[in-house]
């Protein structure tokens, strides 16, 4: 990972990682670039890790933390995986001391303990009573929950590990546990380990991909399939929501990003400039001011909003609309806010939102 100042620092931040043992840490998959609020500029490699802290409204991005900044990446992007060890278990009646290498007490066979600190050839414990100590790691068992995520094979595979094999057709899901170089290592149902090359596998999988693969999953097992059933598996998956989730994952990378007067991402985005930057991740193209998207599309009255739709504003500043949102869905609202100098999250019930609100478009078909 690069700052603006072309310093790398993802060695440093992975070793980093490696000894604190984030619970939720992402390893970059792909390149990734973004603006922070504070005008820094990031650059992400894959391998690179980062913590996450969340995820964005739209379900498809990441929120993600980088010394206290917060800021989206898309799940396409970014593997989850969990890289802390939670504890142990006891394998034999083992002493628990203290720092002075005096006994607490004896620990019982398969007592549970957490642990808190790597201590080299011993680890600091708290044990379910709450008591504090050392152990040696040779009577201990690691316990590590294994995140995992969800696969789906981009074409038919067969995976090899020297000893099993395993037939993936396109479409199946593979749980995926971490990634490393250019391929994700994947699990199958009894546990065998395969390397796949990042090229073979989706980790993020949009309604667009569901609806695709269902269409070839019923061409595959029945080629006797009516066009006319396989139409209506088609009209089955709601094809707009998908493009909405698309724009609203596209908003939420641009969060932080800083308000800049007829910006469209030279630098950063006004109100307008920034909807245009959301709406290209589907490839819709609309006027470029607010004042003209405002006469586009279907009228959508307030109570009606659908993720994806288009807010229109009137705050007061000259012509019956002058500025324009993006509607998140679950009451978020995504905007370049003059006022604020940058791109930022909104409820829809805020004062602004209810005070100045003209009307509503759908773009999205």
């Amino acid at each position: 990972m690069n700052l603006n100042k072309n310093v790398s620092v993802g060695l440093a931040l992975t070793l980093a990682i490696g000894i604190i043992g984030f619970r939720d840490t992402g390893i970059f998959v792909n390149s990734f670039n973004a603006k922070l609020k504070n005008g820094t500029e990031v650059s992400y490699n894959p391998n690179d890790r980062i913590e996450i802290v969340g995820e964005g409204t739209s379900k498809t991005t990441y929120e993600v933390s980088l010394d206290g900044i917060r800021f989206y990446v898309p799940k396409a992007s970014l593997l989850k995986v969990d890289n802390g060890l939670n504890g142990y278990k006891v394998l034999d009646n083992t002493p628990l001391i203290n720092e002075n290498g005096d006994i607490i007490r004896l620990l019982s066979l398969d007592e549970y303990l957490t642990h808190v600190d790597d201590r080299g050839e011993l680890v600091y414990v708290t044990t379910a009573d709450g008591t504090n100590g050392l152990v040696h790691k040779t009577a201990l068992k690691e316990d590590k929950v294994r995140f995992i995520t969800e696969g789906i094979a981009k074409e038919d595979l067969t995976l090899n590990n020297g000893q099993t094999s395993l037939k993936l057709n396109k479409g199946d899901s593979i749980d995926v546990a971490w990634f490393q170089e250019d391929y994700f290592v994947v699990f199958d149902k009894d546990q065998n380990k395969y390397n796949v090359p990042k090229d073979k596998i989706n980790i993020f999988a949009s309604k667009v991909d569901v609806q695709d693969n269902v269409i070839e999953q019923a061409k595959k097992f029945s080629q006797s399939v009516e066009e006319e059933r396989v139409k209506q598996l088609s009209t089955n998956i709601n094809a707009n929501s998908a493009m909405a989730d698309l724009v609203v994952a596209k908003g939420e990378t641009l969060i932080g990003s800083p308000y800049v007067w007829g910006a469209v991402g030279n630098g950063g985005y006004d109100c307008s400039g920034f909807v245009t930057a959301a709406l290209s991740a589907v490839n819709v193209k609309l006027p470029r001011t607010s004042r003209d998207m405002s006469v586009v599309g279907e009228y959508v009255n307030f109570e009606d909003l659908q993720k994806g739709d288009l807010m229109f504003f009137n705050n007061g500043k000259g012509g019956p609309v002058n500025h324009v949102a993006l509607y998140a869905g679950n009451g978020i609202v995504l905007h370049a806010s003059q006022t604020r100098s940058r791109v930022v999250a909104d409820s829809i019930n805020s004062p602004y939102m209810k005070n100045n609100f003209v009307n509503a478009r759908r773009v999205l078909y």
